[in-house]
């Protein structure tokens, strides 16, 4: 899609490891290059991801730490989203 998107297998695999790891997925300018994102799961109460929560910023207003309080965000409000849905794991 753009020239920072993950085109390669073991690049993507090892790009989703940290995903799992992280428990958010960050992605900079790879749908749009103009644009990052950071994201989380949303589980049902089976723990089955159900949804992802994702928050999109223009990279005009992206930084390092503000990367980190996005991701804080989007963990939050995933998992609180996913007690909703009857989730009682981890978030």
């Amino acid at each position: 899609m753009t020239p920072h998107s993950i085109t390669d297998p073991d690049e993507l695999l090892t790009a989703l490891a940290g995903v799992r790891e992280q428990g958010v997925a960050v992605e900079h300018r790879e749908s749009n290059p103009d644009v990052s994102c950071v994201a989380a799961p949303v589980r049902d109460g089976a723990g089955h991801v159900v949804a992802a929560l994702s928050i999109s910023v223009p990279m005009i207003r992206w930084t390092e730490e503000r990367e980190r309080e996005l991701a804080d965000l989007a963990a939050k409000g995933a998992g609180d989203l996913s007690v909703r849905l009857g989730h009682r794991g981890a978030r």
